[in-house]
């Protein structure tokens, strides 16, 4: 069983739906091809085959009919009600014909060979429809080749039953071959629908919003991947068309008008085809398709029609020739190309996939046959072109073909992108859609009014996150409240004179200081406010802190001594555990200047918490070069490591080549190498970038971990940093074959993975990390949102959006890249690989670097007993 899986391709639990489509497919071609036969020879038993030309057109216009209620119908029923009910009609229909041919009624011919045209349409395309429910994309490309080897089966099938029956029941009663086939089919959508069908619930739009083939021609128009697969869908029928006229007319002259020789070429040419291409299809197609993918087997059937029709033009009536160019679009059309084609329509929304195929495949493929019977007539007709001219003009429209093609797979990708990515956005926020409506200026008004503080902070947010900050009153900035002052003279607009009004009356030391470095932005530096300067000798020292930072915010070169007198009398003042050490440190933030680096050296060594972490922070605003070999060490600590980082994320660019230094140095301490990727991650320098590529191939795991993120983040500030892509290729490669040898070996040693052990939890833990750094790495190589779409459709528990990850990886990511990424969202398709012992897998566990792998592989060990352990036979 297992071979045979494999040789088809299917994985485990794709049997059963795989063969029932299969199936199906093969009993619908074959009806059609059984009561195409036979309503064929009817009608030319009874008519002129002059009259064919008005069963095409009628043929055209009926379809039309039938389609825009179908639609109507397909937008209103679940496809399993109304592909069930569409079949039971058709077998109805088949009875009352046969009864009519029974009696002799005359239109009864007529009537057949009409039916027949819709009945072949509709039930083609509603297998395919079947199958777009049934099969998630990465299953779709692997398996629409193996069902539609299933349609030229039954086409070849049909054919040889209807011949053999013929001759026992009679045309007429070939109708009744549908009941058994027509109730099968019935019985098949039923199981498939209800038992393997899927919803996308999560899409907009849904399956009951009433269209109709004007709404389905619309929904086409307004998308450009539609338009491209119908532009791709008439240009290959109108291709086709052509090319079964040039076959026909090499036939023709070859054989003249020897009717039973003709017959016996075209059946037995149209036998060996089917069979051949039924054999190219069960062996190769599958894997032609899900190895080359969608990208390169819509151009095969292009490019096989390309050379054939050369190969014709250059040997013009020969028969040879014209087989050649009919049979490689007999053999790829209905196999590679049918399959191909169908899974274009696997990307589109559910909400319009039903409406919008059966409009393609049922009226512009009938569509397209009008079209290229009318260009045939007019070459032949109305410019006299021969064999060769027609080919001529083919080669154009195969031109044009090509041109479609590569358009259709940039859209096919892009689709898939954007079905992945499209998230509902963020609504606004709530502040904002409620200050924005009419009344919203008159409730803030009566808000701000309120007696209760907290009903007055809450209007001030309201209204900056509203983005108006105007609608605060100035009266505000007087209001009893020192947290509501506090607010409101940081954003109230106010003079030159209003400020120092308001220094002068406000009595709360923090609100008093917050006025005075209000009045320092508004001042100008050729125009200092001098009255300021008497707040240098307040009794507060927060006070005297805000105006000497107004002064070192204006002071000249002069004037730096005074800064430096006015530090050392506050340090000399201040007792050594005083708790207003902190607000000193605050403002050495802002001071530049290098007369202020020995106080700041003194606070970084305090012995109060939040003294000392205050000074680091400061440390980075004030951007001292003398103070960061004080800084870096830190890095190695726990407790101040998070502050050092941000202060010195605050010095920028300018210190990357101390960093570079202790990054490389493997004699530096560990963790201050390990906390420097996390500082470089602000520094969008192509020096960083280039740093944190070669970290990629440290020893150590958390330091590799942490240069992969702090590259990402690079990429997201500044796209148009360079990437190395062979470095980064060559550690995806490396982390995936890592983290698949993880997956191995939690398969392997816990296939059931049972109970709470330490060994799987690290197991899991490593390969749930491993996924994450390769998808880290690759939104480096590829567009960032298609990496992390990807990324988070593997960790949702949904196997489309797993299925429509993976596919889109396989069409963008380079070609060595595919075969080590996709098993990490496929799993099975890494079930090629080299299997290892529980045994080895052990060994390489205690051999690994890790201790904490090493020290729970050897506690599993202890605890379990598998068949084969280190050191047992």
């Amino acid at each position: 069983m297992d071979r045979l899986r494999s040789f088809l391709n299917l994985e485990r639990g794709e049997e059963l739906p795989a063969f029932l489509l299969f199936f199906y497919l093969t009993l619908a071609m074959a009806s059609y091809i059984v009561v195409k036969s036979a309503s064929k020879g009817l009608y030319l038993s009874r008519y002129s085959f002059a009259t064919l030309p008005y069963v095409y057109i009628g043929v055209a216009v009926l379809v039309g009919l039938v389609v825009s209620v179908y639609v109507r119908l397909a937008s209103r029923l679940s496809q399993v009600t109304l592909i069930s009910a569409t079949l039971l009609f058709f077998l109805s229909n088949a009875l009352l014909l046969w009864w009519g041919l029974r009696v002799r009624w005359s239109p009864a011919a007529a009537i057949y060979i009409l039916w027949t045209g819709v009945f072949g349409v509709i039930v083609a395309t509603q297998v395919w429809t079947v199958a777009n429910h049934v099969l998630d994309l990465r299953q779709a490309k692997r398996l629409f080749p193996l069902v539609a080897s299933g349609g030229i089966l039954g086409s070849a099938g049909g054919g040889l039953i209807g011949a053999a029956l013929v001759k026992r029941v009679g045309t007429d009663n070939l109708l009744l071959l549908l009941i058994p086939t027509l109730l099968l089919s019935v019985g098949i959508v039923q199981i498939l629908l209800r038992r393997f069908g899927f919803s996308r619930s999560s899409e907009k739009g849904s399956t009951e919003s009433k269209k109709g083939v004007k709404d389905v021609f619309h929904t086409i128009a307004s998308s450009r991947y539609l338009k491209l697969i119908v532009g791709l869908v008439a240009l290959s029928a109108i291709v086709g068309l052509v090319i079964n006229w040039q076959f026909d007319a090499v036939v023709q002259k070859s054989f003249g008008s020897r009717k039973d020789q003709i017959t016996i070429f075209l059946a037995s040419f149209q036998g060996f085809l089917s069979l051949f291409s039924f054999l190219v299809q069960v062996v190769v197609g599958s894997r032609i398709v899900e190895k080359l993918g969608v990208r390169v087997t819509l151009l095969m059937l292009p490019l096989a029609l390309l050379g054939g029709t050369g190969i014709l033009l250059l040997n013009p009536l020969r028969l040879w020739a014209a087989a050649l160019l009919r049979g490689s679009d007999g053999a790829l059309r209905y196999s590679v190309d049918k399959a191909t084609n169908e899974l274009l329509y696997v990307p589109v929304s559910q909400s319009v996939k039903a409406q919008v195929k059966a409009v393609t495949d049922m009226v512009v493929n009938r569509f397209a046959d009008g079209v290229g019977g009318i260009i045939l007539l007019v070459m032949t007709k109305v410019f006299g072109l021969g064999l060769s001219g027609v080919g001529l003009f083919n080669l154009v429209l195969i031109s044009l073909w090509f041109w479609a093609v590569l358009e259709t797979r940039k859209e096919y990708v892009a689709t898939i992108h954007r079905n992945l990515t499209d998230r509902p956005e963020i609504p606004p926020s709530t502040l904002r859609m409620l200050f924005e409506q009419p009344g919203s200026i008159a409730t803030l008004r009566t808000m701000f009014a309120s007696k209760d503080e907290e009903v007055v902070l809450y209007a001030m947010e309201a209204a900056g996150g509203a983005g108006h900050h105007e609608w605060i009153p100035a009266s505000l900035t007087t209001h009893p409240s020192p947290r509501v002052r506090l607010k409101a003279v940081e954003v109230v607009p106010m003079t030159e004179q209003e400020i120092l009004k308001r220094v002068q009356e406000e009595n709360d030391s923090t609100v008093r200081a917050s006025v005075i470095i209000r009045a320092c932005k508004v001042a100008q530096p050729q125009r200092p406010m001098s009255a300021l300067s008497q707040f240098l000798s307040a009794s507060d020292l927060r006070v005297r802190l805000s105006a000497l930072l107004c002064l070192v915010r204006q002071a000249r070169e002069g004037e730096k001594e005074t800064v430096k007198q006015f530090l050392d009398h506050i340090a000399d003042e201040l007792d050594a555990a005083s708790k207003e050490w902190k607000d000193v440190a605050e403002v050495l933030g802002e001071i530049s200047q290098s007369v202020a680096v020995d106080l700041h050296l003194r606070l970084l060594q305090h012995p109060d918490v939040t003294v000392r972490r205050q000074a680091i922070l400061s440390a980075g605003r004030a951007g001292h070069r003398e103070l960061v070999p004080f800084l870096v060490p830190l890095l190695a600590d726990r407790q101040w490591a998070a502050d050092a980082r941000l202060a010195l994320r605050d010095y920028g660019p300018r210190i990357l080549g101390s960093l570079a230094d202790m990054l490389k140095d493997p004699s530096e301490d560990l963790e201050v190498r390990r906390n420097i990727p996390l500082v470089l991650a602000y520094f969008p320098q192509q020096e960083s970038v280039d740093l944190l590529l070669d970290s990629l191939f440290d020893y150590d795991g958390l330091l590799r971990y942490r240069a992969i993120r702090a590259l990402g983040k690079l990429r997201l500030i500044d796209p148009e940093l360079r990437f190395d892509s062979a470095k980064v290729r060559l550690h995806v490669q490396e982390e995936c074959e890592t983290t698949l040898w993880f997956e191995q070996a939690l398969a392997s040693l816990y296939p059931k993975v049972e109970g709470p052990e330490l060994l799987v939890q690290l197991l899991k833990d490593k390969i749930s990390r491993g996924r994450e750094r390769v998808f880290r790495l690759l939104a480096l190589l590829l567009p960032a949102s298609a990496a992390c779409a990807s990324f988070l459709a593997m960790l949702e528990e949904d196997r489309l959006r797993k299925a429509t990850a993976a596919e889109l990886l396989d069409n963008v990511l380079p070609r060595g890249l595919k075969e080590w990424v996709l098993p990490l969202l496929e799993p099975k398709a890494g079930g090629g690989r080299h299997r290892l012992s529980v045994q080895t897998i052990l060994e390489a566990c205690l051999k690994n670097p890790d201790p904490i792998l090493r020290e729970c592989t050897a506690d599993a060990i202890a605890k379990r007993r598998w068949a084969e352990v280190p050191g047992r036979a």
